[in-house]
């Protein structure tokens, strides 16, 4: 059973890729990566990678035991729902659940 004294294991990172993900819980969207394609994942008028990758994670409490150390959910761009509806409706963003910690 987890406590919350208990560090569990931080996000394995994906292999690197060109491309963009983001992280899901209830109705939040943050971006773990592809900063540099921001701009044009929320304009929609610059290409970008696609699909968008975005990993649903159980609870907020769930993604912040899963950051890398010295980094906190504080420190990343929240994405709105709107734009995430956008991506959805092109086709456009893949949802993978989270691996379930052991």
């Amino acid at each position: 059973m987890m406590n919350s004294i208990t560090k569990s294991a931080p996000l394995t990172p994906l292999p690197k890729e060109e491309g963009v993900l983001i992280a899901h819980t209830g109705n939040t969207y943050w971006l773990l990566e592809g900063e540099p394609h921001l701009d044009a994942i929320l304009s929609g008028q610059e290409p970008y990678p696609t699909p968008v990758r975005c990993l649903r994670f159980s609870s907020a409490f769930d993604l912040a035991q899963r950051m890398p150390e010295g980094q906190s959910m504080d420190s990343l761009w929240s994405i709105h729902p709107a734009i995430i509806e956008r991506l959805k409706l092109q086709g456009e963003l893949l949802v993978v659940d989270a691996p379930a910690l052991d």
